[in-house]
C-alpha cells in the first residue's frame, strides 16, 4: 500500500500544472466584450465584426418583409463593399424573397437593377429623406416599404 504523502506528491504536480493552464486560458478571454454573453451574430467576435450590424438587421427584417417581395440592402452612407456582403447575406437570411443587388464584387451596379424593389433595408443612419413607409427601426438601421411605381 502506497504512503499517503507519496500519492499526494505525485498528484500535486499535474494538478498545479492544470491550474496554471486554466488560469492562462481565463486570462486570455476578452472579458470587456462580454465573453459570458451569447453573441448576437456569428460575426460579433470575429475579424469581420464590421458586417455584424447588417447581418442583425437583415435577420430582423425577415419578420416584416413578406414572402415573394423584392428587396434591396443598402448602406447609409453608400459603401459598395459592405453592400456586396449584405446582398449575399440577404439571399441566405431572407428566403422566398427576391433579393436585388445594389453592389456586387465591391462595385455598385446600375440603380435600374434594383429600382423595382418594394422594400429597402438601410444599414446605418436614417436617410435625410424617407424612401417610403418605415416598417422597422433598430440601432443597426431601418427597413422601408417603397410605394409601387
Amino acid at each position: 500500500m502506497p504512503k499517503l504523502g507519496s500519492t499526494f506528491a505525485s498528484v500535486l504536480a499535474p494538478l498545479a500544472g492544470s491550474a496554471i493552464l486554466v488560469g492562462c486560458a481565463l486570462a486570455s478571454l476578452p472579458w470587456r466584450d462580454g465573453v459570458l454573453r451569447r453573441p448576437r451574430t456569428p460575426f460579433d467576435r470575429s475579424a469581420a465584426r464590421a458586417v455584424a450590424p447588417g447581418y442583425a438587421l437583415l435577420r430582423d427584417a425577415a419578420a416584416v418583409i413578406p414572402a415573394g417581395a423584392a428587396l434591396v440592402a443598402l448602406t447609409e452612407p453608400r459603401d459598395p463593399i459592405q453592400e456586396t456582403y449584405y446582398y449575399r447575406f440577404a439571399v441566405t437570411l431572407l428566403p422566398q424573397r427576391r433579393v436585388l443587388p445594389a453592389a456586387q464584387y465591391g462595385a455598385f451596379v446600375d440603380p435600374g437593377t434594383w429600382k423595382d424593389a418594394g422594400f429597402w433595408i438601410l444599414v446605418g443612419g436614417k436617410p435625410v429623406e424617407p424612401p417610403g413607409e418605415l416598417l422597422l427601426e433598430t440601432p443597426e438601421g431601418s427597413v422601408w416599404r417603397r410605394a409601387p411605381r
